[in-house]
């Protein structure tokens, strides 16, 4: 792609950002994330009016990565990314340590960089660092103009502090910007403290509408997939999330979405 042409992709890519509502901001998310990308559809003014009013509300993710504000969570609820989706629609899979966090823009995207020293790739393979980027600053940059540049990582999607320890569930790169984000956006990145993990959402929804053949799962699973919101173990996670891969549970459907 022409210089140029990435450079209004980006400023295309913000001021959609800066306008779009739930429909829109999955269309956004698809460009910028790694899942088959669309083409964005028109803002209405009905919806530059909706967004303006619930600007503020907080968001939650949905089934396809996109998100929802406050007013419509209560709707959203069937659909909230569970570890069917995680495990199903991931590229890679991570456990390790964020060992750096930068940000800057290339060809006028703005993008936060962050490298990953893994300590174990439950599914890909990646070395023993491994660094990608996903839309947005780390915080709003003053530029040389003077003038504020507010392109931050969108509201609901995971944020990273170095030194944290974590789990993440990568889409794959997006095709045309090259970035990546996790599956689910905050629900896709889990930090590991106190033998627990936890995703930015609190684990709300992570093991709701799930079914697991009887014969694959032991007590500690069981625990697991019982949790409506808050800390798991992170050794039963990790194992479960393990198999899951290892012996494609998605794939064969013996882990799948409860048809409501």
């Amino acid at each position: 792609m022409k210089t140029k042409n990435v450079k209004r992709l980006g400023v295309m890519m913000l001021s959609l950002c800066a306008l779009a509502g739930a429909t829109q901001a999955s269309n956004v998310r698809n460009l910028l994330s790694g899942k088959p990308e669309s083409a964005p559809t028109t803002v209405t003014r009905n919806e530059k009016k909706r967004t303006a009013a619930t600007a503020t509300a907080p968001v939650r993710a949905t089934a396809d990565g996109g998100t929802v504000n406050a007013t419509e969570a209560q709707e959203a609820a069937s659909t909230t990314p569970n570890i069917v989706n995680l495990v199903g629609e991931s590229e890679y899979i991570l456990r390790g340590a964020i060992k750096e966090v930068t940000d800057g823009f290339e060809n006028g995207v703005p993008y936060t960089q962050v490298t990953v020293q893994v300590s174990e790739a439950l599914r890909g393979q990646v070395g023993e660092e491994y660094t990608f980027r996903q839309f947005g600053l780390t915080q709003p940059r003053k530029m040389e103009n003077g003038r504020v540049y507010l392109g931050v990582t969108p509201e609901g999607w995971a944020k990273y502090e170095n030194g944290e320890d974590v789990v993440l569930f990568l889409y794959k790169q997006a095709s045309i910007t090259g970035l990546r984000t996790t599956v689910g956006l905050g629900q896709g990145k889990l930090k590991v403290s106190g033998g627990n993990v936890t995703s930015q959402f609190g684990n709300e929804g992570l093991f709701e509408n799930v079914e697991v053949a009887n014969n694959l799962t032991n007590d500690r699973d069981k625990r697991l997939l019982a949790t409506k919101r808050g800390p798991v173990n992170t050794e039963s996670f990790i194992s479960f999330v393990r198999r899951a891969v290892n012996n494609k549970w998605v794939e064969g459907g013996k882990m799948r979405h409860v048809k409501q």
